[in-house]
């Protein structure tokens, strides 16, 4: 028994030290390598039919990973990635291959970058999850799964939506039975809303608007600590970006389902980037959802996500969106309102870039950044992504008769930044970043004062203390080639094929 003490503490120790030289070997990157290509190219449509039964792989068998020749600019950071962590080359390779990235560009780079800091964020030891198969109704230690009520009562549906958070918060993962039923009500919802969704604020009222949250789900109760929770006085619209590289994606995104369902019109949800398949395979949410739940979980997930509104008006004074403006010039909110964004999403998915407005303008809202030049850049993310200047912003905002725009998509140092003469407002809602970022969340609370324009409150707080029984970043991901050790057989099956059709 000792032997196997001091075998352990040997190993902790080790680990503490590559995690500390891999600090060093990436400290002078920097959060902006976070911003992630636009888009991998993967097979479109949520997982095949034909994989939904894929035998599984053996335990010992890595998910395939395609493979990208190593860009001069990587290979400093990439030495000193294998010189201290004993991963191979071959786990770092990333999606060159794919279509759609060409591995010669500079996000390439940014990519090994990128899985340099995901192996640092998930190079710590931690505990699984308490449970991956709790049933309806069943009873963990002193807390049972919540019954979902439906929709016919609000007031039930609040109550279920605090105890679903407080069930989920003690490490068990949500039994499907009640979570289908809740997600299809979600879909029923958002559905029914248009792409952009006007939003009207009472005199002396206020509105909560929440950037990316990234499956950071304990950090979602300190945003409800902070700022209340989601009511009738204390509306929320959440700006995308609820899933992907947090461990807890699916915890979190099923919370704000729950107060989605409980109260529709006060809690609004919009998409991100990240909510879309080819973002999801990669970046962990695939892996996550088929090892808790499963395939037909996973699809149903994607047409929620397909179903969502992709802007919101708030008192015809503020834009919130994900991303940016649209690069064509007349684009009118009234355009957006009536883009029909499911058949644009399915074009994005399969793989179809045209120049169309309503291409373009769905691409912009999700994807597009805000800089410093004028006029309009081929952003530096890759594929079809541009980014705007001060000019297009004012251009866009006094047509359409708006004060601000407040977006989010960009990790910020202080969760928030102000750009382009104080009309644009970048959110950030997900502190310490990947477990490995240094930097604040933030919310702003758009106060309604009279008749003139809304009033932006800044609200900065740090990360939330995590459990023992916490999973770090990336552990789902493809990219991280400790990833094996949490899929379930399945899940890396599905993965493994995924991956390695589009070789």
């Amino acid at each position: 028994m000792l032997q196997l003490l001091f075998l352990r503490l040997a190993a902790m120790r080790a680990r503490r030290a590559r995690v500390a030289a891999l600090g060093a070997a990436v400290a002078c990157l920097g959060p902006s390598f976070f911003n992630e290509p636009s888009a991998f190219g993967l097979p479109a449509g949520g997982i095949p039919a034909r994989l939904l039964a894929s035998p599984g792989l053996k335990a010992d068998q890595p998910p395939a990973t395609p493979s990208v020749a190593v860009p001069a600019a990587g290979t400093v950071a990439l030495c000193a990635l294998v010189a201290v962590s004993s991963v191979s080359f071959r786990s770092l390779r990333g999606f060159g291959s794919v279509r759609g990235v060409d591995s010669g560009r500079p996000s390439a780079a940014r990519r090994i970058r990128q899985q340099v800091d995901f192996c640092l964020a998930t190079s710590g030891g931690s505990t699984h999850p308490t449970s991956l198969g709790a049933t309806s109704g069943e009873a963990i230690g002193e807390v049972a799964a919540p019954q979902y009520p439906g929709r016919k009562d609000s007031h039930q549906s609040r109550d279920f939506a605090v105890s679903v958070a407080e069930f989920m918060r003690t490490g068990v993962v949500l039994p499907w039975n009640i979570a289908e039923a809740l997600v299809k009500d979600a879909i029923d919802i958002v559905s029914a809303e248009k792409t952009l969704e006007r939003v009207d604020v009472p005199p002396a009222g206020h509105i909560n608007v929440v950037g990316d949250v990234h499956g950071q789900f304990f950090d979602v109760f300190t945003i409800f600590e902070q700022n209340g929770l989601p009511s009738a006085e204390n509306p929320y619209v959440f700006n995308g970006d609820f899933v992907d590289r947090g461990s807890f994606s699916a915890e979190t995104l099923l919370l704000l389902l729950a107060w989605k369902v409980a109260f529709p019109l006060h809690v609004r949800l919009a998409r991100g980037n990240h909510e879309s398949h080819d973002m999801n395979v990669p970046y962990g949410f695939t892996g996550e959802v088929l090892t808790k739940y499963g395939p037909e979980a996973y699809n149903l997930f994607q047409s929620l996500f397909d179903n969502l509104p992709l802007a919101h008006v708030i008192n015809s004074d503020v834009l919130v969106v994900h991303g940016g403006l649209p690069r064509k010039q007349g684009v009118r909110l009234g355009d957006i309102e009536g883009l029909d964004r499911v058949a644009a999403s399915k074009r994005r998915e399969q793989g179809v870039r045209s120049d169309d407005r309503d291409d373009t303008v769905f691409t912009d809202l999700l994807w597009a950044d805000p800089r410093s030049h004028a006029g309009l850049r081929q952003s530096d993310r890759g594929g079809d992504v541009v980014t705007f200047g001060q000019d297009v912003t004012e251009e866009f905002l006094n047509a359409n008769g708006l004060s601000l725009l407040i977006r989010s998509h960009e990790v910020k140092d202080q969760g928030f930044e102000w750009q382009h003469g104080n009309r644009v407002l970048t959110v950030f809602s997900a502190p310490l970043y990947c477990d490995s970022c240094d930097n604040d969340g933030a919310v702003i609370r758009l106060h309604a004062e009279g008749e003139g324009p809304l009033r932006p409150e800044v609200r900065v707080f740090k990360s939330a203390l995590k459990p023992e029984f916490y999973v770090p970043a990336m552990v789902y991901s493809p990219m991280n080639p400790e990833a094996r050790k949490w899929l379930s057989r399945d899940a890396k099956a599905v993965l493994s094929q995924l991956l390695s059709r589009d070789k």
